[in-house]
């Protein structure tokens, strides 16, 4: 943690693999992905995965990544949060015991830790990690 800074990590989170429901290979679909999906080490587990085809389909953000999905336009390795409150239209399935995890937390200063929005956001991830 950078000096005056506060922060603490409230939960780890994984990944796992987002497909349009019903379809019969989910594998075979393009790999959907967006910038800032995850950490190095993330990528590090997908490169070492021989069934992951490299991201052909770009999106802005996790929401069009699941709309496309939804949509049928391929397939997307997700983190958990993202797809809460995902469509029917979608099938999520677990990456295993050895899927890639995210971290979330919060970093914020000395005065702005003690806040209305910053001990709401804590409070609503801490009651994510139950």
């Amino acid at each position: 943690m950078p000096p005056g800074l506060v922060g603490d990590v409230l939960l780890e989170e994984g990944y796992a693999l987002v497909h349009p429901s019903g379809h019969p290979a989910p594998r075979s679909l393009p790999l959907v992905d967006w910038m800032e999906n995850c950490s190095s080490y993330t990528r590090e587990w997908w490169a070492e995965q021989e069934w992951i085809p490299a991201a052909t389909v770009r999106a802005e953000d996790d929401g069009a990544v699941l709309s496309m999905v939804s949509s049928g336009f391929g397939m997307a390795i997700m983190p958990e949060l993202s797809l809460t409150g995902a469509p029917h239209t979608v099938e999520i399935t677990d990456l295993g015991p050895e899927r890639p995890t995210r971290s979330v937390g919060y970093v914020t200063t000395p005065e702005l830790a003690g806040t209305v929005a910053v001990r709401a956001l804590i409070r609503e991830l801490r009651a994510l990690r139950r």
